[in-house]
């Protein structure tokens, strides 16, 4: 008894090879900001990345100064590597502070 012809045998092992083909294509690589810091001016905080390449922003949550409105979210614009990004986030209300990359 013949279980497959050799037409859907070849057609199988093409279909085979090119699903295996796939994830080895799927997203090109891709490199972040490193070397990143965090300053504090006032009620100012920003971010600034030396190395490699994409984007980065600052992320700062504090407290709003009325009890009871809870947690705001500053963040600043995404610069290049090497340009410093800024938000207003006043250092007495801050419960976090962190460099966000793209």
């Amino acid at each position: 008894m013949k279980f497959f012809s050799r037409k859907a045998a070849v057609a199988s092992l093409a279909a085979l090879g090119a699903l295996t083909a796939v994830p080895a294509m799927a997203s090109p690589a891709s490199a972040t900001p490193t070397q990143c810091s965090i300053s504090v001016n006032f009620s100012n905080t920003s971010s600034n990345c030396l190395g490699g390449t994409g984007e980065h922003r600052i992320v700062c949550f504090y407290t709003h100064h009325i009890p009871g409105v809870g947690t705001i979210i500053g963040r600043g614009p995404w610069q290049p590597v090497g340009a410093t990004s800024t938000t207003y986030c006043p250092q007495d209300r801050v419960t976090n502070t962190f460099v966000e990359v793209r």
